[in-house]
């Protein structure tokens, strides 16, 4: 036999056996999960912490005052707050605030639960407030109780609070200044 002849045909039984080498198929299977929990847009953010509720502002008034009341101004307008969960099985509450304890000179009636507006400058001089559920001012709001919503909207609830400082006796032993406390909410769900 010709050379050649036996080089071409050394080099077919080569390739074929490389190709039958590599004629058996594994295979298998690669798992994908992904696990979704209940969620909540707060205000249309899907934020869990800092979030911004809205402000309680009582406004500027003199320091003689008797009586002043608020509503909420919401973090996006309005007067109120939105939630839209993935289940109806949630709760919103006010879990309580930072001042919840009184300074040293207290103005106002204070309400149960304790709520103090506190003297920036003088920490020693507060000014005591109520939450409200209504604008009759009749629903105190305690901590850690289900708020129930003023409005729904397009399947959004809205919550509102309204805020009083009774008996300021219009006395001018009130330290001028501003007062401030925080507020906690929560969205249990």
């Amino acid at each position: 036999m010709n050379r050649k002849l036996l080089y071409v045909l050394a080099s077919g039984v080569l390739v074929m056996a490389a190709q039958n080498a590599r004629a058996v198929t594994s295979s298998g299977t690669i798992g994908a999960t992904l696990t979704l929990t209940n969620g909540c847009l707060i205000n249309g953010s899907p934020s869990q912490n800092g979030i911004n509720f809205g402000t309680l502002d009582f406004g500027t008034h003199p320091a003689t005052f008797s009586q002043l009341s608020t509503q909420l101004a919401g973090a996006n307008g309005g007067n109120s707050f939105g939630i839209q969960c993935t289940t109806s099985d949630y709760a919103v509450q006010i879990t309580g605030n930072s001042n919840s304890t009184p300074p040293g000179t207290v103005v106002g009636t204070p309400g149960t639960p304790g709520r103090y507006l506190v003297n920036a400058a003088n920490t020693t001089q507060g000014v005591a407030y109520s939450l409200y559920s209504d604008s009759g001012f009749s629903n105190v709001i305690a901590n850690n109780t289900d708020l129930s919503p003023a409005s729904t909207t397009g399947g959004v609830d809205n919550y509102t609070l309204y805020g009083r400082i009774t008996g300021g006796g219009n006395s001018v032993s009130v330290v001028p200044g501003t007062y401030t406390d925080t507020i906690n909410v929560s969205v249990i769900y």
